[in-house]
């Protein structure tokens, strides 16, 4: 038997290969994206595909949609961060076997291996035998998984299918951050809102710039109130729930608890700059993704700046997982 595990995460591929329970006839390869996948499908006969959605070079929608390469029958079940309804019905309409969340829950993944006759093991037992990985390697994968989360929040609302970029997860050099923050703020129709979280040493501000005609809409159906008066109120409403999201989340993965203050409308942000300290640095370390609504003029970009000192709180936390 032959299983293959497509995730450009190198933390996600080991940590489902270690939930397979190893016999004498099984085999586990591994794909890092869409295109490698669809090669390794094409040569051998691949029993079980765990394919991730959101990768470089070709997407798991558009491996899902190539298929099949041969006319060996592969069950091809999605493991993805994006939890979207849109997401799961799309999947399943281009042939997918099953969907599963990440991350894999024991509860959810042994009846699902009975069926592919595979046998599930608890991996945390086994932790010890886990390879040394990256620890922002770690991280960004947790930030796929927490960004998938707010999209699904806005699809399930919205009833818009959400596209989920691969984030950029690392340091950004200050000039570079400052220009991609001027041309983000001045664009136009763009209204940005900027918010401060703390929480296990890490601290910082999350930016969250919105556009589009749409964005009313986009509150009216989050239960906020699009009127003139109060449209401001509908963009912080709109932005204090992508912001609590993505924290919420991470929060669960990392069992590090955040809390966060009132966000505000800003026209310039050098000022959330100046009050972070980052300007002294030559570096600083960003999280940045984009929304963008597949079938309404609805684009967010979000971004969380945090300084150097938070950067050694994120490794040590992510050296214990």
């Amino acid at each position: 038997m032959k299983v293959l595990i497509c995730d450009d995460s190198a933390l996600a591929r080991k940590s489902l290969a270690r939930c397979i329970a190893e016999w004498e006839h099984l085999k586990i390869l591994f794909a890092e994206d869409g295109h490698e996948a669809l090669a390794i499908l094409a040569e051998q006969n691949i029993d079980v595909l765990f394919l991730d959605l959101t990768m470089p070079v070709m997407d798991g929608y558009e491996v899902l949609d190539a298929l099949p390469v041969s006319s060996h029958p592969t069950k091809v079940v999605v493991v993805s961060g994006d939890v979207q309804q849109a997401a799961q019905k799309r999947c399943f309409k281009l042939g997918a076997y099953d969907f599963i969340e990440k991350p894999l829950r024991a509860d959810v993944a042994r009846p699902l291996f009975k069926n592919l006759n595979l046998t599930f093991h608890d991996a945390n037992q086994h932790a010890a035998k886990t390879p040394t990985l990256d620890p922002l390697s770690k991280f960004r994968e947790l930030t796929n998984i927490a960004l998938g989360r707010g999209a699904a929040i806005l699809s399930d609302h919205f009833g818009q299918f959400i596209q989920i970029p691969i984030p950029h997860v690392g340091e950004l050099d200050s000039g570079e951050l400052t220009m991609m923050l001027e041309d983000v703020l001045h664009r136009e129709g763009s209204v940005a809102v900027a918010q401060r979280f703390v929480g296990g040493g890490i601290h910082g501000e999350a930016l969250v710039c919105m556009r589009g005609k749409h964005i009313g809409e986009m509150g009216e159906r989050l239960s906020y109130k699009s009127n003139e008066s109060s449209f401001n109120e509908v963009v912080l409403n709109i932005a204090n729930l992508l912001v609590a999201s993505y924290l919420i989340s991470l929060s669960e993965q990392i069992n590090v608890p955040f809390s966060l203050r009132q966000p505000s409308v800003i026209d310039y942000f050098h000022q959330e700059i100046n009050s972070l300290s980052l300007g002294q640095y030559e570096e600083i370390f960003t999280v940045e993704y984009t929304y963008v609504a597949e079938s309404a003029d609805f684009e967010c970009e979000v971004l969380f700046l945090v300084d150097p000192l938070s950067v050694g709180a994120i490794k040590r936390v992510m050296e214990t997982i």
